[in-house]
C-alpha cells in the first residue's frame, strides 16, 4: 500500500499538469479519484500497480512532449540513409543548399559548393533547414555557422542541467558566405537547424521563410533504461547570444509560406531524382510564336485537337511543386528588380532659383 500510495501522488502531479480536463483539480480531489477507481471501477482488477505506474510514464511524456521520448535500441545503431547536400544553382542569381543529415562531412562539402557559388557570382543563398532527421550533435552546429559568421563572434550558448553558467561556441573561422541569405524552416526542422536559423536571424544576416518551427533548440541525451527501450531527454538549453532561448517557443518564419509535409517529401524526391530547379517550376505548354509561324505549324492548335480526343499531353501531368522554394526565388527576384529600378526617392522636386518668377498680373475693370 506505502508504494501505491506514492505512485498515486507521482501520478495526479502528473495527469494534474497534463491536459485542461484535470489542471483545476486539486491534488487531493486526483488520489481520491484513483482510489475510487482502484476500488470501483467495472474492471478495477486491471488498474494494477504496474498499468499505473506505465501510466504515469505515459502522462509524463506527454506533458514534456518532445523534451523526452523512449525510443527503440535497435534504432540507435541504425544509420541515417539520408547523407550528403542537396546543392543546384536556380538561376544566375540564386543558389540553394539543402544539408540532408548536417553532419562534419556535409558542412565539408557545404563549403566546397558555397565557394562555387562564389565565383558564379551568385547574389544570393537559400538555405534549407527543413529536412527531418535525428537530433544531432552542436559542434556541427557551430561548424555549420562558422561558414556565415565572422570568427569570433559568439554563435550560442549552451546551459547544463543545475547549472547557472552557460558554455559560449564561438566562430573559429573566417565565413566563407556573407551575401544575402534566405533560410528555410518548418515544423521538422531539427535542434541543429532551428539554432541555425535562430542565430543568423538574430544576427539579422537572414530572413526565415515557411512555417513555424516546434521549439526543440536543446541538447538530447539517450540513456538505456532496459534491453528495448532507450529514453533521450533534452539534457541541455540552447540559449542566444542574448540569452533568450527558442525552446518550447520555436520560431515563426518572417514570411509564412505553408506546405504539407507530404508535398514536401515528393518535393524532395523529385529533387533528388532530377535537381531542385525542376520542383519550382512548371511544365511549359506549346505557344504559337515566331518559329512555329516559321515552320508553319501551329502547336496551340494541335495541343487543343488532342486534349479534344481525350489524349493526355506532358504539360497536363501532375508534378511535386515545393512552394516553399518557389515563394523565396519570388522574394530573391522582386528584390532584385526593385533595386535595379535605382529610385531616387530623395530627389528634391522643387523649382530651382535660378528659373525667373512670374509676376501676377493685376486684373483692371
Amino acid at each position: 500500500m506505502r508504494h501505491t500510495a506514492a505512485l498515486l501522488i507521482f501520478t495526479s502531479s502528473v495527469f494534474a499538469a497534463s491536459g485542461p480536463e484535470t489542471k483545476d483539480i486539486s491534488q487531493a480531489g486526483i488520489q481520491t479519484a484513483f482510489r475510487i477507481l482502484q476500488k470501483e471501477y467495472i474492471r478495477s482488477n486491471d488498474l494494477t500497480f504496474d498499468e499505473l505506474n506505465r501510466a504515469a510514464l505515459a502522462g509524463l511524456l506527454q506533458r514534456l512532449d518532445f523534451g523526452a521520448e523512449l525510443i527503440p535500441r535497435k534504432l540507435e545503431s541504425v544509420p541515417n540513409t539520408l547523407k550528403g547536400v542537396r546543392a543546384d544553382l536556380l538561376n544566375a542569381q540564386t543558389a540553394y543548399l539543402r544539408p540532408l543529415a548536417m553532419t562534419n562531412q556535409e558542412i565539408a562539402e557545404m563549403e566546397q559548393h558555397l565557394r562555387k557559388f562564389a565565383e558564379a557570382k551568385a547574389a544570393h543563398l537559400i538555405l534549407d533547414l527543413r529536412t527531418p532527421s535525428p537530433p544531432g550533435d552542436f559542434d556541427d552546429a557551430a561548424s555549420l555557422l562558422s561558414l556565415f559568421v565572422p570568427k569570433g563572434e559568439v554563435l550560442f550558448k549552451m546551459k547544463q542541467m543545475g547549472q547557472s553558467t552557460t558554455e559560449a561556441e564561438m566562430s573559429s573561422r573566417d565565413p566563407v558566405w556573407t551575401k544575402p541569405l534566405l533560410v528555410l524552416v518548418d515544423e521538422e526542422t531539427n535542434n541543429l537547424g532551428e539554432t541555425i536559423a535562430a542565430v543568423l536571424r538574430l544576427r539579422k544576416q537572414a530572413l526565415l521563410i515557411g512555417s513555424a518551427t516546434r521549439g526543440g533548440a536543446v541538447r538530447y541525451e539517450t540513456v538505456p533504461v532496459d534491453a528495448e527501450w532507450s529514453l533521450r531527454f533534452a539534457r541541455a538549453e540552447v540559449l542566444l547570444a542574448d540569452d533568450t532561448s527558442v525552446f518550447k517557443k520555436g520560431l515563426k518564419p518572417d514570411f509564412e509560406v505553408t506546405l504539407s509535409a507530404t508535398r514536401k517529401h515528393q518535393a524532395f524526391e523529385a529533387a533528388l531524382e532530377q535537381d531542385v530547379k525542376s520542383t519550382i517550376t512548371d511544365n511549359p505548354r506549346a505557344r504559337f510564336n515566331e518559329a512555329a509561324l516559321v515552320a508553319e505549324k501551329n502547336p496551340e492548335l494541335d495541343a487543343y485537337i488532342r486534349r479534344s480526343a481525350g489524349e493526355a499531353l506532358p504539360e497536363d501531368a501532375s508534378k511535386p511543386i515545393d512552394t516553399v522554394v518557389q515563394r523565396a526565388v519570388d522574394l530573391i527576384t522582386t528584390r532584385t528588380l526593385l533595386e535595379a529600378a535605382k529610385i531616387d526617392w530623395k530627389r528634391n522636386n522643387k523649382p530651382s532659383d535660378d528659373l525667373p518668377v512670374r509676376k501676377a498680373i493685376p486684373v483692371t475693370k
